[in-house]
């Protein structure tokens, strides 16, 4: 059964002035610390920070809850199977509010292109 559907689109510009002006602070803001490693190294940071932006707005969505206690950026990492296909790990706090909500799949679709980031969440219980 579907529990829930998010999806969010991210301008790219829109991430780079961001960026512009407020530096890393805005990447530690929304990037666990493993995304942050990752970002540190990546060729194109504001489509990475779009992307993950994105996403996690996209599961606050199908959540139902924006972010609020429990969901929080940290909370949330984007990560990829061997394959390139992206996938959530959620933090304890969140992941026990799944459980009790009975969610038990998360279905994660990242895209890009030059211009714009978007990101589609389908969540089952």
């Amino acid at each position: 059964m579907i529990f829930g559907i998010g999806t969010d689109i991210v301008e790219i510009q829109r991430i780079e002035k961001i960026f512009s002006k407020f530096n890393n602070r805005f990447a530690k803001k929304i990037l666990s610390k493993k995304e942050y490693e990752a970002f540190q190294i990546s060729n194109a940071p504001a489509h990475f920070l779009a992307k993950r932006f994105a996403a996690k707005e996209a599961v606050a969505k199908a959540l139902g809850l924006g972010f609020r206690d429990p969901i929080s950026f940290h909370g949330i990492e984007v990560e990829h199977n061997d394959l390139g296909a992206p996938f959530f790990k959620f933090n304890a706090e969140i992941s026990k509010f799944l459980d009790q909500k009975k969610i038990n799949k998360c279905h994660l679709s990242i895209s890009d292109e030059k211009n714009i980031a978007s990101a589609f969440v389908v969540l089952e219980a």
